[in-house]
């Protein structure tokens, strides 16, 4: 019985090992013979997707360049994964790669050397893949040689057992050319070329890794698995438009919500969900209405943010209960933050000028003037003090920034900067860099909100936040 209970042991193992091979076998996918358009229009076109759909997995948090990262979104029973440096280097990145090779790895998913990599691949077009092709040749910061080569992905024994069935070691069926870009318009076709080819919403909102997912019934109901940067898993939300998903989202609800990161509720949508800075209001109506044709589908992702209802009531972004709570204080005779100095002056010669006729009946005497007190100015009533540790986490900052956290030592610049440069990059962080994942504030914290929140940091507030939960 010992012997056959050892042997069955070793034969799972045997299996295991060579299915575990197999995954890291190489697979036979075409190289799409697709050149990098250089174009001033395609650049721009190009930048869009690589910052929506590329630069936050492959630019890390420390890092000015693309030049790889750690996979922390990935459950950790899978492996360790990282994303590819892209920057020019030319043997740690790709300076020495093909245009058709890098083709090859976008459209399906494989790597230089053959093996099917644990990332999406994108059915865009080929304009626009030529066009992404284009942003990463183009000598972008982004693209600055780093000699630092990306650490190997390995998959656990399970993990790779487990994607091994799942993907059949094969990658996705598709033409290596010849995929149109729909004509850009406010069409439902647009917004599914957008949704399923190069946003990768259907990929990340259908449950599992079968790369084949998006095409059953569940698509877009959400409940994908991740981690996000406190270490907690978290599961992608129903977009579809069912009471447990998008209904009664507006399109600036979504638009605001895709494109700055920030739910109809005020809350900062969680990691980690992308941010398509790009979108334009045509793309973003394609998307929406695109959404709201697809089947309705009933998933109340556990964890996921209150629904709204027909009867919710939005928040008045910068309403004046959100000023009274976060408006900083004034002393009754100082000026606030951001007006000119106003000086009172009650002497006599603060009397008329000469120009004006004194003996005018609206004019009254210098004497007359003199011998009335000087009028007594009012205190401006004291405004509620700015409770920053709780607004820091209240707007979600901490779970990025608090230490321990995963872009903790990111703040340590705020020391060189000037306070007016950081107030700017708290509220429009996208004007500083374009494919950040920090949220755009601009219409939930005002200017003199910012300024006490940089305060706060820059005395070294975060000391006094907890380390986020692993």
């Amino acid at each position: 019985m010992r012997r056959t209970l050892q042997d069955a042991m070793r034969n799972t193992l045997f299996v295991g090992a060579a299915l575990l091979a197999g995954c890291a076998g190489t697979v036979h996918a075409p190289y799409p013979p697709i050149r990098a358009d250089l174009s001033p229009a395609a650049l721009e076109r190009g930048a869009s997707i690589f910052h929506a759909s590329c630069e936050s997995c492959h630019r890390g948090g420390d890092a000015e360049a693309a030049s790889g990262a750690p996979l922390r979104e990935l459950p950790s029973y899978m492996g360790r994964f990282y994303a590819a440096n892209l920057t020019s280097h030319a043997e740690a990145g790709i300076g020495a790669a093909t245009d058709e090779e890098l083709a090859r790895a976008i459209r399906y998913a494989v790597s230089r050397d053959g093996r099917l990599m644990v990332m999406p691949s994108y059915g865009m077009g080929d304009a626009d893949l030529a066009a992404v092709l284009g942003f990463m040749r183009s000598g972008h910061p982004l693209f600055t040689p780093d000699s630092v080569a990306a650490p190997p992905s390995e998959f656990s024994f399970f993990g790779g057992i487990g994607f091994r069935f799942i993907t059949g070691n094969e990658p996705v069926e598709r033409p290596a050319s010849g995929i149109p870009v729909p004509p850009k318009a406010a069409t439902r076709e647009y917004g599914h070329y957008m949704a399923h080819d190069v946003y990768d919403c259907a990929s990340c909102h259908t449950e599992g890794f079968s790369p084949r997912k998006t095409e059953g019934d569940d698509v877009f109901a959400g409940g994908m698995a991740f981690v996000d940067p406190e270490g907690r898993k978290v599961h992608s939300s129903n977009i579809t438009f069912h009471e447990t998903g998008l209904a009664h989202w507006t399109l600036e609800d979504f638009t605001r919500a895709v494109r700055d990161g920030l739910a109809p509720d005020g809350s900062v949508l969680r990691s980690p969900m992308p941010r398509f800075r790009g979108m334009d209001e045509v793309e973003a109506r394609a998307l929406y209405d695109y959404l709201r044709s697809v089947p309705n589908r009933e998933n109340a992702v556990k964890g996921a943010r209150s629904r709204l209802t027909a009867a919710s009531v939005r928040p008045d972004w910068v309403a004046e209960e959100q000023r009274a709570e976060t408006l900083p204080v004034s002393a009754p005779d100082e000026t606030r933050v951001g007006d000119a100095p106003r000086a009172v002056n009650t002497s006599v010669d603060s009397a008329p000028s000469a120009k004006h006729d004194a003996a005018s009946p609206a004019a009254p005497a210098p004497s007359a003037l003199a011998s009335k007190p000087a009028p007594t100015r009012k205190p401006r009533p004291a405004q509620p003090k700015v409770d920053a540790p709780a607004l820091f986490v209240r707007f979600g900052c901490a779970s990025c920034h608090a230490p321990g956290a995963r872009y903790h030592d990111r703040l340590d610049k705020v020391a060189t900067r000037s306070e007016a440069d950081l107030v700017r990059w708290v509220r429009n962080p996208e004007q500083f860099l374009p494919g950040t994942p920090m949220p755009t504030y601009a219409e939930l914290i005002d200017e003199k909100t910012a300024l006490a929140l940089v305060r706060w940091v820059k005395a070294g507030g975060l000391a006094s936040l907890p380390s986020p939960p692993r």
